[in-house]
């Protein structure tokens, strides 16, 4: 059995650390603090024009989420859905990963079908909005029924909203139609990882934690300490990264559990 791994890039050197510890795909996106937006379209190009440097064959997820919160969105909020997803498609994105969920907890079907009519011929991700909807059993097949190849969960409890025996089932809902990706976050430890397989007996994973710090290259560096409500000046002395033996360490596991 073969287990898929995708991670969370933030940059080009991100997607070649990802690339080179093993993972099949990455999402391209940015502001983790918030749950992760939109990347720019100028990151998106260059990772793009890199992977065909170095002969890669990285997938490039691109996430779609123009602001932090809720998945209910103004129009203003789609509109800007709208014009991303089809600037990324003409950058050449091979996926995309949205969600859109009405104020009763529902899959909004008109704007799911708007979104996914801008990127024709790609992959399509519903994200974690998924565990905002009401039914999953029902978002599901409405998932199914619009083309979604991926759906994100966040896996059993301590890792996503639904029991150890829910994964399973949607699962079973799912073969052959759509794949469930388990998706956990930087909370997520590597060796529970056969567990986290046992439990759910999913072959899709996305998995965020293999980000480590490292100290700013600056020769010089404003000395005032920083204010603890001001983000800039507290992340200023250290550069978040992807380690790519971080990525390793979950290919070669995934490669043991098969």
């Amino acid at each position: 059995m073969k287990y898929k791994l995708e991670v969370g890039a933030r940059t080009v050197e991100d997607t070649i650390a990802a690339w080179k510890g093993g993972a099949d795909r990455v999402e391209l996106y940015v502001s983790p603090a918030e749950g992760a937006l939109t990347p720019s379209l100028g990151l998106v190009q260059a990772a793009i024009a890199t992977r065909k440097e170095l002969g890669s064959n990285l997938g490039l997820f691109v996430m779609i989420r123009p602001r932090a919160g809720d998945f209910l969105y103004s129009d203003y909020d789609f509109d800007i859905m709208l014009r991303d997803t089809e600037i990324m498609f003409e950058a050449g994105a091979d996926g995309f990963i949205f969600g859109v969920i009405t104020q009763d907890g529902e899959l909004d079907l008109p704007r799911m079908r708007e979104l996914i009519k801008r990127c024709p011929g790609r992959k399509i991700t519903l994200h974690r909005a998924f565990e905002s909807v009401r039914s999953p059993e029902r978002t599901l097949e409405q998932a199914a029924d619009l083309g979604v190849h991926y759906v994100f969960t966040g896996g059993p409890p301590p890792y996503g909203r639904w029991s150890d025996n829910q994964i399973p089932k949607l699962i079973e809902q799912a073969a052959g139609r759509l794949k469930i990706v388990i998706a956990v976050g930087g909370q997520f430890k590597t060796p529970d990882l056969p567990w986290l397989i046992q439990a759910t007996g999913a072959t899709e994973y996305h998995i965020i934690n293999g980000y480590r710090k490292r100290p700013s290259a600056m020769k010089f560096a404003y000395g005032a300490k920083a204010d603890e409500q001001d983000y800039l000046q507290k992340t200023l002395p250290t550069i978040e990264f992807l380690e790519e033996q971080a990525v390793r360490e979950l290919r070669d596991l995934f490669d043991q559990c098969e």
